[in-house]
């Protein structure tokens, strides 16, 4: 004998089936879910080392004064390298290198803005980008140099012979060049047999590396004339003058 469903409750059981089915395949709590576990980014609180004690708001152009360090262009996102006291900052830069020398003074504008990274464009993230820069007209700075006056190097100027390089003047003629007068003693046989002066010009690059020096009045890098100890004197010699603290002078920079 065949029993018979009533049809009330067909209807039912066939409504709680449809009702479960949209529970599984709906977009919106799907979408909700996820939602729920993305972690959440403040996008209403922007710090910078370069405004330590403020609160900054996006977009806003902010004015400070810094120390160039470096422009370095090696990843997806070219960065100007500043310093600010005692804190260094990267602030991204669309342009070109600015070819300015290490160490100068600088004033600055800048603005926190949004910066989704190269290889993860899902990710939002925020930084400080560089509008422009000027140098400033103030006091220029000159390097100290007292430490190295009494500062001597010998050279080897063949058999039994030596130069004895004591240092009498160094001025600094730009923040990349530097010119050092010697008291030179000549030896032969360990017996003084002259004694003269000789200017060199020192020349740095943007990241105070010597790169070239050269006999004032003539045109040849020594450092690929000279070969073993005398190359080297030059190369100690010149990293030292680049180690000597700065001086602020009164004239104003042109």
């Amino acid at each position: 004998m065949k029993t018979k469903i009533p049809y009330l409750f067909i209807v039912i059981f066939l409504n709680w089936g449809l009702q479960s089915c949209k529970k599984k395949n709906d977009p919106n709590k799907e979408h909700s879910t996820q939602k729920e576990t993305e972690p959440k980014r403040d996008k209403t609180e922007f710090k910078s080392l370069l405004k330590t004690n403020e609160k900054l708001e996006l977009g806003k152009i902010y004015t400070d004064t810094i120390q160039f360090i470096n422009f370095n262009d090696n990843g997806d996102d070219w960065y100007f390298v500043v310093k600010k006291n005692r804190d260094t900052v990267s602030l991204i830069y669309k342009n070109n290198d600015p070819r300015i020398i290490r160490g100068t003074d600088l004033e600055i504008q800048w603005k926190m803005d949004s910066l989704r990274p190269a290889g993860d464009p899902e990710y939002l993230d925020f930084s400080e980008y560089l509008i422009s820069w000027k140098k400033i007209k103030s006091k220029n700075k000159e390097r100290d140099f007292s430490k190295l006056k009494n500062q001597s190097f010998v050279l080897s100027c063949g058999t039994d012979c030596a130069m004895t390089h004591n240092v009498k003047e160094i001025k600094q003629i730009n923040p990349s060049t530097i010119k050092v007068t010697f008291e030179v003693e000549m030896y032969v046989d360990e017996e003084l047999t002259e004694t003269f002066d000789d200017s060199f010009l020192f020349y740095y690059d943007n990241s105070n590396k010597l790169k070239k020096v050269i006999r004032e009045g003539e045109s040849e890098n020594i450092l690929e004339t000279f070969l073993g100890g005398n190359k080297e004197s030059f190369e100690e010699f010149g990293a030292k003058l680049m180690e000597s603290t700065y001086n602020n002078v009164t004239s104003n920079e042109k």
